[in-house]
């Protein structure tokens, strides 16, 4: 069976979450949990961290607690559901970021092991528009100075 190469599929593109978008490193996940900003659903909890400086990018990890998931099975399955719901409504944020010319960390944590991804989905957009609304609020003044996060990044 031959693959119809004459046809390009756009709306693939669209929706791709590169490995270079998600946030690996133990500095990172530290840096999110020592200082950040806190969403919290029923099930879904969101932590994001903005840096002044376009270099950090936009990356969003995502982590199911040993505490709250006990079984290996169940926490890969988690993970795996809100990287396909953030992968699909990332276009939430991103044009914010070029628009702003910041740089952005998230980290999604899940709270229960039984969830549907119609319940990630619905919790995500939730957190995800909620995260919106404070950034198109966010202006110049609000961000943090240069020189405190500066030293902390380095």
């Amino acid at each position: 069976m031959r693959k119809d190469l004459s046809r390009t599929d756009s709306s693939k593109s669209d929706h791709t979450l590169p490995r270079s978008k998600i946030l690996r490193g133990r500095k990172n996940f530290q840096r999110l949990f020592e200082k950040s900003t806190v969403l919290n659903s029923k099930s879904l909890q969101f932590r994001y961290r903005i840096y002044p400086e376009p270099g950090e990018g936009c990356s969003i990890g995502f982590a199911a607690p040993k505490k709250s998931i006990p079984t290996a099975v169940k926490r890969n399955r988690v993970k795996r559901l809100l990287r396909e719901a953030y992968r699909t409504h990332q276009y939430y944020l991103q044009d914010l970021f070029l628009e702003k010319k910041i740089g952005f960390h998230g980290l999604f944590l899940a709270k229960n092991p039984d969830l549907s991804f119609t319940e990630i989905e619905d919790e995500m957009i939730s957190l995800l528009t909620q995260t919106r609304t404070r950034l198109l609020r966010l202006n110049t003044a609000e961000r943090p100075a240069n020189s405190t996060l500066n030293s902390d990044l380095k």
